[in-house]
């Protein structure tokens, strides 16, 4: 705790105050007398002990599981609202029962080691700091905050995103075994790059496949929310005008009355039958992404269709264009090799004579 005097850049002169707490810096200017700066010291000291303990007048401090009911209840129409509801669920046993303004940058801290010993991922845990963020950054916007202690916290490493994709062979299989009501689900998956959940509330007005010249399908609700145009090859064509339009949406359960909602058991099922190990319907995604790639596709055009902001979420499947060019490429093996042969005993034989 000091204070001190300083010439500013204006060439004005003035006090400062300069102090720590918690780990975190505080500096001001106190006036034009050392007085002034003792006062203006203390009385902001204050107002963080203030803060901390929660005597702050103008800040309601609530207990964060009161506050998490509100905030889960203002972002019901989230897509997000699953994945919110449970990351707080988890961040609550941890933290119930304290108030916002006594959550410290080093409790959050603790958190991260705990979740580490009980063998958490670094992306759950990363999910859930996210979380644990825009909680209060709500909180700091409805007057019931005034810092974000997740800002003082290092978010952990993540390993590179998962590539797992099933071979040509394989997904034939796949769809071999998949039931009735399911192999639609998975073709479409296979040959879109469609999420689940895009797939499962797909409507028929949203299939473009007469009157077009390049039949599509419009994405109104996307996980960044922006519209997006998946293009329809030759087999989806086929597949949706075989398909009868029973309902509003397109896929249906195996009673074909009421729109899918969960796939889970059938999808399991169907890859212990192909003999299909460490596979998810999400890995669906890669597999088209990666043989899109294999085929000659361009990363841009993939982008566009998987409806990535950025390209970095492209670049892990870049790799398998360099792997398949090269696998073609060795296919020449011993093609030229004779003809080389021959070319040399002639050169020889003319030589001799």
């Amino acid at each position: 705790m000091s204070v001190f005097f300083e010439k500013r850049q204006d060439g004005t002169k003035a006090w400062y105050y300069d102090f720590m707490y918690h780990r975190v810096r505080y500096r001001g200017i106190g006036g034009t007398t050392k007085t002034q700066a003792l006062r203006a010291l203390e009385k902001h000291r204050q107002e963080v002990l203030d803060d901390e303990f929660g005597l702050s007048k103008t800040l309601l401090n609530p207990r964060i599981d009161k506050f998490a009911e509100n905030y889960l209840t203002r972002r019901k129409h989230m897509r997000s609202h699953l994945r919110d509801d449970l990351s707080v669920r988890t961040l609550l046993k941890h933290f119930k029962g304290r108030t916002l303004l006594s959550i410290r940058p080093q409790h959050i801290e603790d958190y991260i080691s705990h979740r580490l010993r009980n063998g958490v991922s670094n992306a759950t845990i990363n999910r859930e700091l996210a979380c644990l963020k825009r909680m209060y950054n709500m909180a700091i916007k409805w007057g019931e905050a005034r810092r974000n202690p997740v800002n003082d916290v290092d978010f952990l490493k993540e390993p590179p995103g998962r590539t797992r994709f099933l071979s040509v062979e394989e997904s034939q299989r796949l769809l071999f075994y998949c039931a009735d009501h399911l192999k639609p689900i998975v073709m479409t998956a296979l040959n879109t790059g469609m999420r689940k959940m895009e797939i499962l509330t797909l409507k028929w007005d949203q299939i473009h496949i007469d009157r077009v010249f390049e039949p599509f399908i419009e994405l109104k609700q996307t996980k960044n929310n922006r519209k997006r145009f998946v293009p329809l090859n030759d087999d989806m064509v086929q597949l949706f005008r075989s398909m009868n339009h029973k309902s509003e949406y397109v896929f249906l359960d195996s009673r074909g009355k009421k729109p899918m909602v969960c796939v889970r058991k059938g999808f399991v099922n169907a890859l212990e039958r192909a003999g299909i190990t460490d596979f998810r319907f999400h890995d669906l995604r890669h597999t088209f992404a990666s043989h899109f790639i294999m085929n000659g596709g361009d990363p841009l055009t993939l982008k566009e269709i998987l409806g990535h902001s950025t390209m970095k979420m492209v670049e892990r499947y870049t790799h398998l264009a360099s792997a398949h060019k090269l696998r073609q490429v060795n296919n020449l093996n011993s093609k030229f090799t004779i003809c080389q042969l021959f070319a040399s005993k002639g050169k020889t034989a003319q030589n001799t004579s």
